[in-house]
């Protein structure tokens, strides 16, 4: 495919994620395919928006990719999660590599999903192979769908939360439900109440309220503060939870430091104390290795609010 990078990774980590512990990142498309271009998203705006499944990437290649990268690691990630440059659902080989990554691995599988093709039977079949499902909703008017999510032509917010009902009655593991806030686009008392609505119909396992935390496709996106967050998890019926920083662990990992770093801030911009975190280092240890990687043009430094993040180049 004309236009990728030459470093693309179709696995990636583990990373520290804000809800799966340790993750073992597979990436089953190219930068970036999506359903939605999110106004919030940390991957930058969508270079190909569409609702066509296919073949976007080689199911056997990334599942060879796979088995080395876990080689490599002296013990198995937390989980392997399905996520990375775009909807992982858009992939016709989606329940292929799920059933595939089982007998690879100990490690629970997850889906991060938008969970804008839940309204097809088939692939809801397809995700009846995972541990976890976590698809997005961020929105229950269409008004506000167009305003945060900026869907494909043909997408409509009512039926995708019929879908995920559908996916909830018969999807047999855990369902979590994740919602992010976008100040001013999604955060009006009369979405939130229609949020809790859809959350109510749908009957998740548990929902995670998440906001703006990384540097944003669409400048000037603006985040909600934690207090707000919290008090917005007291509205829903199911449990709900502000999701927290990242934690967890790298450690043991025989490949390259920097070469992780970099694959890692590619995927995610990443604090210094996410970089500490994940590697097992002193926040001065990680300093040193992130000047190090900007001074070698690795890695660019990025302000959003109060806080500095590395994006790999």
């Amino acid at each position: 495919m004309s236009g990728v990078p030459k470093n693309d990774q179709a696995v990636f980590g583990p990373v520290p994620s804000r809800r799966l512990g340790l993750s073992l990142g597979v990436d089953l498309l190219r930068p970036k395919i999506c359903t939605l271009d999110c106004v919030y998203c940390e991957l930058g705006p969508t270079t190909r928006r569409t609702l066509q499944r296919g073949r976007y990437r080689d199911a056997r290649e990334v599942l060879a990719a796979l088995e080395r990268r876990l080689a490599e690691l002296d013990y198995p990630p937390d989980f392997i999660t399905l996520a990375g440059s775009g909807e992982p659902t858009l992939h016709q080989d989606l329940g292929l590599v799920l059933r595939e990554i089982k007998k690879l691995s100990p490690s629970q599988v997850s889906v991060l999903t938008n969970g804008t093709l839940c309204t097809d039977p088939g692939v809801r079949q397809e995700l009846a192979a995972a541990d976890v499902v976590v698809p997005s909703l961020d929105a229950a008017s269409q008004a506000a769908f167009q305003a945060v999510n900026r869907p494909a032509p043909g997408l409509a917010i009512e039926e995708i939360i019929k879908g995920l009902e559908a996916l909830r009655r018969e999807y047999p593991g855990q369902l979590w439900l994740e919602v992010l806030l976008v100040e001013g686009l999604n955060d009006s008392a009369d979405e939130v109440k229609g949020i809790v609505e859809a959350a109510g119909r749908i009957r998740p396992d548990k929902v995670q309220l998440n906001t703006v935390v990384r540097p944003p496709a669409l400048a000037g996106t603006r985040a909600l503060s934690h207090e707000r967050l919290a008090a917005i998890a007291e509205l829903f019926a199911c449990p709900a939870e502000v999701i927290a920083p990242p934690q967890g662990k790298v450690g043991g990992d025989k490949g390259s430091q920097d070469r992780e770093v970099v694959e890692m801030t590619r995927r995610r911009p990443l604090t210094l104390r996410d970089v500490a975190a994940a590697f097992d280092l002193e926040d001065e240890e990680a300093r040193r290795l992130l000047e190090g990687l900007v001074e070698r043009g690795k890695v660019r430094e990025e302000r959003f609010g109060e806080e500095i993040f590395f994006r790999g180049i």
